[in-house]
């Protein structure tokens, strides 16, 4: 799964990335510094495979992960190919969610594109050429669809996109759409139907006056300073999470934003212990039991035959995989069976 950072120049989505990532990707006080897409790997925090490495004691714990990527800044104009628009445009259709970094901090060594700060008025201004662009995409489709042959998927099509038509003619408002609406409309890479979380870059000195963003502030979802992230390196966690809490910043800092992704992705968690390796797999919620042996291996999912379950608290109670099967805890599943949230899979398969 890929999480797309979002937002005009200079509001930090390089720094945020960095510390996310632990990675150095290029941080500069003018606009387009990130050109090509930076991408990072950033591991989910997962208390129970900390659990199940310590009762099993595998040679190796590999937890589940998701991808960031550092997106080039977008300015006025960018549906139409304007600054890096074009870029930005269709790096972002690839992600699968939307981290939309906002700027709530004063510098003179980093100017603001409009010389002032006002977190609102530049998620407006994302958000109209997120939605400039969604529209476009669905009109030339439209027309398309119109000309051609009514089939039944054609059909649907053509209900969706008009269902779409209208929000994003009156700006950035995500509809209500089914599983299957959604299925329908997923090859287009509509930025109105990802899910989006907002994160805000505040000031390292002054606490957070949320009354300056009223609008982004009711659906923000994180409150963080990279500045202040970066100046307590050799701070203890607690002394971090006193200092956050002391600007009114989110306790967690920006990691917490990685489990919020994870859960806005609508994913769960299954975990394999067969062999040396200990494993954390994130699937989307319905994750079938072979589209699970799919990802661990595609050829055991091509051998497929069952697989044996055991939920994660009956593995700790246990302590061991064969004390659960022999007290009558492990359920046999066949390929259709849904994953859960929790679930540590055997898959038997044929070689």
């Amino acid at each position: 799964m890929r999480v797309g950072i979002v937002g005009l120049p200079n509001a930090g989505k390089s720094s945020l990335f960095n510390l996310l990532t632990e990675a150095s990707a290029r941080v500069d006080s003018y606009p387009f510094t990130t050109v090509e897409k930076n991408v990072g790997v950033v591991t989910v925090p997962d208390e129970r495979l900390d659990t199940i490495g310590r009762l099993l004691k595998p040679e190796k714990l590999t937890p589940a992960h998701i991808d960031f990527v550092d997106i080039a800044g977008l300015v006025k104009g960018a549906s139409k190919g304007e600054g890096l628009g074009n870029k930005f445009l269709a790096n972002i259709r690839e992600a699968h969610l939307i981290l939309h970094l906002l700027r709530n901090f004063s510098s003179p060594d980093i100017p603001h594109v409009f010389d002032t700060i006002d977190p609102d008025r530049d998620a407006d201004i994302v958000e109209t050429e997120l939605a400039i662009a969604d529209l476009t995409v669905v009109q030339k489709r439209l027309e398309r669809l119109r000309k051609e042959t009514k089939t039944s998927k054609n059909r649907i099509l053509l209900q969706v996109l008009e269902k779409l038509k209208q929000p994003l003619e009156k700006g950035f408002t995500q509809p209500a759409l089914s599983r299957e609406e959604r299925k329908s409309v997923k090859s287009l890479g509509l930025f109105i139907t990802k899910p989006t979380i907002y994160a805000v870059n505040c000031s390292d000195t002054e606490s957070v006056d949320k009354s300056r963003f009223p609008r982004v502030a009711s659906k923000t979802n994180l409150l963080f300073s990279a500045a202040l992230e970066q100046g307590m390196g050799d701070f203890s966690a607690d002394e971090k999470t006193e200092l956050r809490r002391s600007l009114g910043l989110a306790p967690e800092g920006p990691a917490g934003v990685v489990s919020r992704c994870f859960r806005e992705l609508n994913l769960i968690r299954f975990y394999t212990i067969k062999g040396k390796e200990s494993r954390a797999w994130a699937a989307p919620a319905g994750t079938t039991a072979i589209e699970a042996a799919g990802m661990i291996h595609s050829d055991i999912a091509k051998g497929f035959i069952k697989t044996e379950v055991l939920n994660y608290d009956d593995l700790t109670d246990a302590g061991d995989f064969h004390i659960a099967r022999d007290t009558g805890k492990v359920k046999i599943e066949g390929k259709n069976y849904a994953v859960q949230d929790g679930d540590v899979l055997l898959v038997k398969f044929r070689t």
